[in-house]
């Protein structure tokens, strides 16, 4: 007797031998899969529910490895500009003013769109920490949706001088302690996890960092990072400290397997053979770094000298969606358009980034990323009936190439299933969602003038 049966579908384990099984089954019981097989399960197993999955393909389910939560109030907001005029036109002056309840329905909303995109993990990088409040209601509102959450903690210790708001700012120490308060208040397990980080380079010290390793060190706390997103990431670096940012952390000792690595526009050669060297995994994020013309991170160059890379969505208001196939899609093409290389990176690559590749960036490879016995059952049955994606030769192609969420049946997390055809667990309604959110916007716009 299992728990869920999933038959009749074509599955992709991502295993390490990278195993399709044309036709097969999955058994899961509790919050793990138990058995994968091909053909027809045994006569002789049973489950509480059955799904059907003619026609359809398995997946583990994507890991959207860099989010900002509170900017899916935000989209469109600061369009047409750079990242720095971009920032001071939405992302830092929202960011002051927005409340806890519209933290908790961005979360939600951010979750939900991730969870009918395809994507079972989130890890959320929050930065407004003027107050406690607005953290605990991001928390609750990913709590809610039964999505995987990693909640990334970060600080910033200066960058005035680069518009960011005075109550962001926060000595390091103080932000370790905060880290420490959201430990204590809330259980960490495989659902939910801690980390902390900071900001962006230009918003860190060099003693900021150090106070920042010296407590994920001595706590065996993972960490992630925007880095070299453009090119202003080097020049405070190189005006304080006389060296490239990349050094400097070096220098330090920050380079290790517990750092993900944001964006990396601009790394160089030798900055992806030390990211090579050290374990530093990085979260490519396809669709703002085109949204606001920042460029197109090395990719290719990055797999190839053996750096882990997985991929992330960014905040909404720098991509205007949290749609998980999009960024699949945008992060194979753009890499075909620059190298002018069909083949500079495939279907399977992809798929490879957004599931094991994103298991791996957040220190879970032993329990997500594939589908196999004893891990746990993090899948989405992805349905390739309909116009964009019909006729389905090659599922990793129309996956990456010719989807959209309407192809998404189903999404299973932990075992459960939290999203199916359409419809949400736990109560929540899109078409309410909307309607409260809609109410929240008008509010949160005539607080501010920009």
């Amino acid at each position: 007797m299992f728990d869920l049966i999933i038959r009749n579908a074509e599955i992709y384990t991502m295993n390490k031998n990278r195993d399709i099984l044309k036709r097969g089954y999955a058994a899961v019981s509790g919050e793990r899969i138990a058995e994968i097989g091909e053909g027809e399960p045994p006569e002789s197993h049973t489950a509480k529910k059955t799904i059907d999955a003619e026609g359809m393909i398995l997946f583990p389910g994507f890991i959207n490895t860099h989010i900002h939560i509170f900017q899916s109030f935000l989209k469109g907001l600061g369009a047409d500009h750079r990242l720095i005029e971009w920032l001071n036109l939405s992302a830092l002056p929202y960011g002051t003013v927005m409340t806890p309840l519209q933290h908790k329905l961005a979360a939600q909303l951010a979750c939900m769109e991730a969870l009918k995109s395809g994507c079972t993990t989130l890890c959320e990088f929050f930065y407004t920490n003027q107050d406690p409040e607005l953290a605990w209601a991001c928390i609750e509102g990913m709590k809610s949706t039964g999505i995987r959450s990693v909640f990334i903690r970060t600080f910033q210790d200066t960058g005035e001088d680069y518009g960011m708001p005075a109550m962001f700012i926060e000595p390091a120490e103080k932000a370790m302690r905060e880290v420490d308060a959201l430990k204590s208040r809330y259980r960490e397990d495989d659902m939910f996890s801690i980390w902390t980080g900071p900001d962006v380079t230009w918003s860190t010290t060099k003693e900021g960092y150090q106070t920042m390793l010296d407590y994920c060190k001595s706590r065996n706390v993972r960490y992630s990072m925007h880095i070299k997103e453009t090119e202003v990431d080097n020049k405070m670096c190189f005006r304080e400290y006389g060296k490239d940012i990349v050094d400097l952390l070096e220098e330090i000792g920050f380079l290790t397997d517990k750092m993900l690595a944001v964006h990396c526009v601009n790394l160089t050669e030798a900055d992806i053979r030390r990211f090579a060297e050290y374990g530093v995994s990085i979260s490519h994020n396809p669709a703002p770094n085109l949204y606001l013309g920042s460029g197109i991170a090395p990719i290719p160059e990055s797999l190839k000298a053996g750096v882990n890379v997985a991929l992330g969505t960014d905040g909404a208001a720098s991509n205007n969606s949290t749609d998980m196939l999009e960024t699949m899609k945008l992060a194979a093409l753009m890499q075909k358009g620059i190298h002018r290389d069909a083949a500079v990176i495939t279907a399977p690559d992809i798929i490879e980034a957004a599931a094991p590749g994103g298991a791996r960036a957040i220190g879970m490879e032993e329990k997500l990323g594939s589908l196999e016995a004893g891990k746990k059952a993090d899948m989405i049955l992805f349905d390739p009936r309909h116009l964009k994606s019909f006729p389905n030769h090659d599922a990793a192609a129309t996956t990456v190439y010719a989807s959209s969420e309407e192809n998404i049946d189903t999404t299973i997390v932990n075992g459960e299933v939290v999203y199916h055809k359409g419809v949400f667990a736990g109560g929540l309604s899109e078409s309410e969602l909307v309607r409260e959110i809609a109410e929240e916007v008008e509010k949160m716009k005539a607080s501010i003038t920009v």
